[in-house]
C-alpha cells in the first residue's frame, strides 16, 4: 500500500498509544519472528560544527564538554564496525559533526563506507549538506 500525505497526517494525529499499536502491527506483519534491526552509531567526526541545531547535542547552544575531534582514521572506524558486528549489530551508522564536508573528507568517508560494507554490515551515514558530485 503506497504511503499518501493523507495517511501520514492520519498517523501524525493518532494518540500515542494507538500509534504504538499501529507500529507494532506493522512490525509483526513484516517481521513475524519478532526480528529487530540492531544498529550501532559511531561519531566519526565530533564537535566543531558551526550549526546550531536544537536536536543535536553537539549544537553550539549546548555545553556538553565534548571536545572537537578530527575525522577518524579508516582503521579505527573498521575496528569499531567489527566490534559492532561481533556484538550483534547488522547496521553500522556513522555521523559527522560538520555543516558540509570537503571533497577530501568525502573520499575518506567513501573508503569507510566501502570497508564497513565489506564486513557484511548495512551502512548509513549522516553527513549534512552534500553537493551533487559528493553524493555520487
Amino acid at each position: 500500500m503506497p504511503i499518501t500525505i493523507e495517511k501520514i497526517i492520519d498517523l501524525y494525529n493518532l494518540p500515542i498509544h494507538e500509534l504504538i499499536r499501529e507500529a507494532a502491527n506493522v512490525h509483526q506483519e513484516n517481521f513475524p519472528e519478532g526480528d529487530i534491526e540492531l544498529a550501532t552509531l559511531l561519531s566519526i567526526k565530533t564537535g566543531g560544527c558551526p550549526e546550531d541545531c536544537g536536536y543535536c547535542p553537539q549544537a553550539a547552544r549546548y555545553n556538553t564538554g565534548v571536545k572537537a575531534q578530527k575525522l577518524m582514521d579508516l582503521e579505527d572506524v573498521l575496528a569499531a564496525a567489527r566490534a559492532a558486528k561481533e556484538a550483534g549489530s547488522n547496521r553500522f551508522c556513522m555521523g559527522a559533526a560538520w555543516r558540509e564536508p570537503k571533497d577530501r573528507d568525502i573520499e575518506k568517508v567513501a573508503a569507510m563506507i566501502a570497508g564497513v560494507k565489506a564486513l557484511g554490515l548495512e551502512t548509513c551515514v549522516a553527513l549534512r549538506m552534500l553537493e551533487q558530485k559528493q553524493a555520487q
